[in-house]
């Protein structure tokens, strides 16, 4: 049987005090591991602005690569549901049935324990070990402490500090701080469209506010949510004038295709699904989903999907031979102009000799099928 410690946070960012507690964790009550847990959707912080939970669980990655004993798991990263406590630890059990499961909190939390969710039975599943943060005290019956063990600054101040251009060197592990600053994590954020001009080149920004336009107008007529078709339109282009996509790309564990690892043009709309959550806070899923195919498409696409995907081809801006044509159809049958969009993009890459996305014959498959 092993002695499993199990620290969940929402690590926003991790820092060297979570890294310390589950040291002295380890070696005081002998565990065997310590399991990072990143929080994926945390019920107490349903109101509060966080970073998306696959950029924090990357960090998490980073700061505890090659450290022995440590471990990080997603399992509530990749749960789309609310993540409470007894839920995590009811997984972690039936996974390690023989194993003794240590739940490392803080004092705060335990402040506010009879508050959680079935407290009861988070008891009969594990130990709690409890750490002091910022001068607070650890008092309970029914937990153990951390001996000695305390968190003098929280990922807020740090947050707070990185906004400010303050150095955090002291309190965040150097390949995390590495990370926040190549992907822009934390800085000051200005008004969305103004935002959006420090990333663009005048003409992509302007083509962005003409595929914003398109895609509102566009949901009107076909019925999707206009909030969600003018956010996605607006920041599909994000990442498109950015340097170094390949390296971004890895550093946010984009996954890329064969044909996407040899065509950079490809590369911003997936990567852009990405830095769309750093750079404006971007957490739902359809108008992510939609900035990540908006290039290359997918069968089986949603309705938002789709008018992302022809707005792009169709906006004001773009004056190729058939964009007149597409863009009346795209107004009477959407379905209609997301295939006639890929004709012609197939037609123009033929003729440049370039290679074709398997995924466009793919979804001219999928229309022919409904025809």
């Amino acid at each position: 049987m092993s002695k499993i410690g199990i620290m969940g946070g929402t690590f926003d960012p991790i820092h060297f005090g979570h890294l310390n507690i589950a040291t002295a964790a380890k070696s005081e009550y002998h565990l065997d591991k310590v399991i990072f847990l990143t929080s994926g959707n945390p019920p107490h912080k349903r109101d509060k602005q966080i970073l998306d939970a696959k950029i924090r669980h990357i960090m998490v990655k980073r700061a505890i690569a090659g450290m022995d004993g440590f471990e990080a798991s997603d399992y509530e990263v990749n749960r789309p549901a609310y993540s409470y406590s007894v839920n995590t630890l009811k997984h972690f059990k039936e996974v390690m049935p023989d194993d003794e499961l240590f739940f490392i909190i803080g004092g705060d939390s335990l402040r506010d324990f009879h508050k959680w969710y079935m407290p009861e039975e988070i008891l009969k599943l594990c130990t709690l070990l409890v750490y002091n943060r910022c001068g607070g005290r650890h008092t309970s019956d029914f937990s153990k402490p951390i001996s000695g063990s305390t968190i003098d600054i929280s990922s807020t101040e740090i947050r707070k500090k990185l906004e400010n251009g303050e150095d955090v060197s002291a309190f965040v592990p150097h390949s995390v701080l590495e990370f926040i600053k190549r992907n822009n994590i934390y800085r000051k954020k200005l008004r969305m469209e103004e935002q959006l001009k420090t990333l663009l080149t005048p003409e992509r920004y302007a083509h962005s506010l003409g595929v914003m336009e398109t895609a509102v107008e566009l949901a009107k007529i076909h019925g999707a949510d206009t909030e969600k078709a003018k956010l996605a339109g607006l920041l599909h282009d994000n990442a498109k004038n950015l340097d170094n996509i390949y390296e971004r790309a890895h550093d946010l564990e984009v996954d890329l295709d064969e044909f996407e690892m040899k065509s950079p043009p490809l590369v911003h709309a997936k990567l852009g699904a990405e830095t769309a959550k750093i750079e404006f806070g971007i957490t739902d899923p359809e108008i992510l989903e939609a900035i990540k195919w908006h290039t290359i498409g997918k069968p089986d696409m949603t309705l938002l999907e789709k008018i992302i995907f022809v707005a792009d081809l169709t906006e004001p801006g773009r004056n190729f031979p058939d964009a007149e044509p597409l863009r009346k159809l795209s107004r009477e049958n959407l379905d209609m102009a997301v295939a006639e969009c890929i004709r012609s993009t197939i037609e123009v890459n033929k003729k440049r000799g370039n290679p074709i996305h398997p995924n466009a014959f793919a979804i001219l498959d999928e229309m022919n099928k409904k025809e």
